[in-house]
């Protein structure tokens, strides 16, 4: 099984070469645009960053209960990007 920190590697290479900036991947991952991750689009998310199977489910979950703070179960920008500028400093 994958670690936490090989599982933040491969979500910071997903957004650092995919991607131009967090805000780009947030939107391309906000598919029904509407300012929200919901769980559907994080573990798309945590998928596309090739985290299969069943853990990218876990993943996903432990994505949203970690930083979703407003406890709404889905993340919006500022959560996300709170996130994403302590990841791509490590």
């Amino acid at each position: 099984m994958a670690s936490k920190k090989e599982i933040l590697g491969k979500i910071r290479i997903l957004i650092t070469r995919k991607f131009d900036d967090p805000q780009d991947a947030f939107n391309f991952f906000d598919k029904n645009g509407d300012g929200y991750l919901e769980y559907g689009e994080v573990k798309k998310l945590v998928k596309k960053a090739k985290v299969n199977g069943f853990l990218s489910s876990v993943v996903a979950n432990k994505i949203l209960r970690g930083l979703d703070k407003d406890k709404n179960e889905k993340l919006n920008w500022k959560e996300f990007s709170k996130a994403a500028k302590v990841l791509l400093s490590e």
